[in-house]
């Protein structure tokens, strides 16, 4: 019953990141630069942010059944016009729209999956968000399957409109008889002041929400520049530093399912603490690791360490309360999507002067999340 829930956490890692193999593909087509057509990087997810944001608001004039469908056949012509496309700017704007469209739809997902009946929200959530290191690790290979298969980079699009009306079909057929009706039923105006009413619980919130903020910069920094480290300061081929970040999404889908027994039983908290600790820990090891073996045993554990914390960020936060999920989950997803919007901007700028730095910020923003995460555990506890 969740499963199309689960795919539209999928598609929105595979709708952007399938191009991050085929820039030069792309670029020399419509006349732009790889650096400069990786600004998609930054636009869709800033149009995320805004869709996450705003998503809430339409439940209080439309179904969420409508919500979705509406969503996803928007994407169809918005797909159609990005494989014409001969303009830098045009993409961008595309890569806008489509990210504010699949943030309304992320976020409405996620609220489903937080008001099922299944009580573990840390193991649903957990289960559900392992989707997206699936399509962020399947991505490039659907781009790359497309251009080795003698295709055009347009038919990219094409495979996503496919996908795109799979999940619309889905939700129309398994979840318009959902029996606690949450698809089919209008909210009421949101009153914040009934959400926030407890000034305690609302710095617990707060810290939360920072700690979500800072470790996406450190998880993003980490993800997208560690490539391009690797190359220049490892003097590792392409191929294998395509291989060392595909290493490290296996770590994080690994890691997810042998903490799956654990989630639920240990508080939250205590488990962001450990897993932050161990993803700095192995972080480090990876930069510094001398040779390209000791670099993918490196990757391997730390996406093992990062492999639960977004999820338990995510629901830790929007269940601080017990109303109000739906804005409590836009807050969150709003500022750990702000944290992944600023950190390319980070990491242009600071290689420029150090490429060492550039790829340290990971590990400082993951330190500066560890103290807001114990500063959580001992108010919780005083």
């Amino acid at each position: 019953m969740e499963f199309p829930n689960y795919l539209s956490i999928y598609i929105f890692p595979i709708y952007y990141l399938s191009v991050s193999t085929i820039l030069i593909d792309i670029g020399s087509s419509i006349g732009a630069s790889p650096g400069d057509l990786g600004l998609i990087f930054t636009f869709y997810p800033a149009g995320a942010i805004v869709g996450q944001l705003t998503s809430v608001f339409y439940n209080t004039k439309f179904t969420k059944m409508q919500i979705f469908l509406v969503s996803y056949l928007l994407l169809i012509p918005i797909s159609i016009a990005l494989s014409f496309s001969r303009s830098l700017i045009m993409f961008f704007i595309l890569y806008t729209i489509a990210g504010y469209i699949l943030g309304v739809v992320w976020v409405q997902a996620n609220e489903n999956i937080l008001e099922s009946k299944i009580k573990n929200k840390d193991r649903l959530m957990t289960v559900a968000l392992t989707f997206y290191p699936l399509g962020a690790f399947t991505a490039p290979f659907i781009a790359s399957l497309v251009v080795n298969s003698a295709f055009n980079w347009q038919f990219l699009y094409y495979i996503l409109i496919i996908l795109i009306v799979l999940i619309a079909i889905l939700y129309y057929f398994l979840m318009r008889n959902r029996k606690d009706k949450i698809l089919t039923e209008k909210r009421e105006k949101i009153d914040l002041k009934k959400i926030f009413h407890l000034p305690k619980k609302n710095i617990m919130f707060l810290l939360i929400a920072l700690g979500a903020f800072f470790y996406s910069i450190g998880d993003t920094s980490f993800i997208i520049w560690s490539p391009t480290f690797f190359r220049i300061e490892r003097f590792l081929d392409v191929k294998t530093a395509g291989y060392v970040i595909a290493i490290f999404w296996i770590g994080i889908i690994v890691g997810r399912m042998v903490l799956m027994p654990f989630l639920g039983k240990i508080r939250a908290n205590l488990l962001l603490l450990i897993l932050t600790l161990f993803a700095i820990i192995f972080t480090s090891y990876s930069i510094f690791a001398p040779t390209g073996n000791q670099i993918f045993i490196g990757m391997g554990l730390a996406g093992m360490g990062y492999s639960a914390l977004f999820p338990l960020f995510m629901s830790s936060g929007s269940t601080v309360y017990k109303k109000g999920k739906g804005v409590l989950l836009t807050i969150m997803y709003a500022s750990a999507y702000t944290g992944k919007t600023i950190a390319p901007f980070l990491t242009r700028f600071i290689s420029r002067y150090n490429m060492t730095f550039s790829l340290l910020i990971a590990i400082i923003f993951l330190g500066i999340s560890l103290i807001l995460v114990s500063t959580d555990i001992y108010y919780e506890k005083r």
